[in-house]
């Protein structure tokens, strides 16, 4: 096989196909009432349903009570924080998981009530949802996108193998988007977990990236 076909050939193998998600089996939470049908599971429709399954994976559904989650308001209405906890989501992937980051999709451009700012906790299968961070440290913070359409991809700086995920909602965008309305609640469209890329798909995309510059250096010396 020539150079030239060898690296179109990598480089095919390798082309960006659609991610493979993990989606929850359940979402609870023992800290957060629901309003009225905006439940808890309309937070793992999965790919095809609540998220697309092409790239880039941008959400479906119109929002609303048949796609999104989100919490009661206080009375009288004021700042959701100022009253409630911080929302605390125990997320069940079902099985052991390889985890390198987390996928989220917003709630509402029309409002303030979408997550903002959060942080994850971890256990495994073992370990159970009263054994989180017993033997996984990591516990990263992130700040999610506004946008509600677009997938939220925050990626870990370690890869965590983990059954249970909990997820501690610190903030939504009151106040952080000039004078859009909102804050009184705490909400989200969908929550997923990209696949680890299998050893094979890593290798083959290393061997297409040393192959390119040697390509490169050989038309220099041309």
């Amino acid at each position: 096989m020539k150079h030239s076909h060898l690296i179109l050939f990598l480089m095919s193998a390798v082309s960006a196909p659609a991610a493979v998600f993990y989606s929850p089996v359940s979402v609870t939470s023992a800290n957060s009432t629901v309003y009225t049908t905006y439940v808890l599971s309309n937070l793992y429709q999965g790919a095809g349903t609540g998220f697309d399954a092409a790239e880039p994976h941008n959400v479906l559904g119109a929002g609303g009570a048949a796609y999104n989650w989100v919490t009661i308001a206080p009375d009288p209405v004021v700042d959701y924080y100022n009253v409630y906890p911080a929302p605390v989501l125990i997320i069940d992937l079902g099985q052991n998981r390889a985890l390198s980051e987390i996928s989220i999709w917003g709630y509402s451009s029309g409002n303030t009530n979408g997550v903002k700012d959060f942080t994850l906790r971890f256990a495994t299968e073992a370990e159970g949802t009263a054994g989180f961070a017993a033997s996984i440290g990591y516990q990263p913070t992130f700040e999610a996108l506004f946008d509600p359409a677009l997938r939220d991809s925050n990626p870990f700086s370690q890869t965590v193998n983990a059954r249970y995920v909990e997820m501690t909602i610190t903030d939504n965008w009151a106040g952080f988007q000039g004078a859009t309305p909102g804050g009184d609640r705490v909400g989200m469209g969908e929550v997923a977990f990209a696949a680890v890329p299998e050893p094979a798909a890593a290798g083959l995309a290393g061997m297409a990236g040393l192959l390119l510059p040697g390509r490169r250096r050989a038309r220099r010396n041309c």
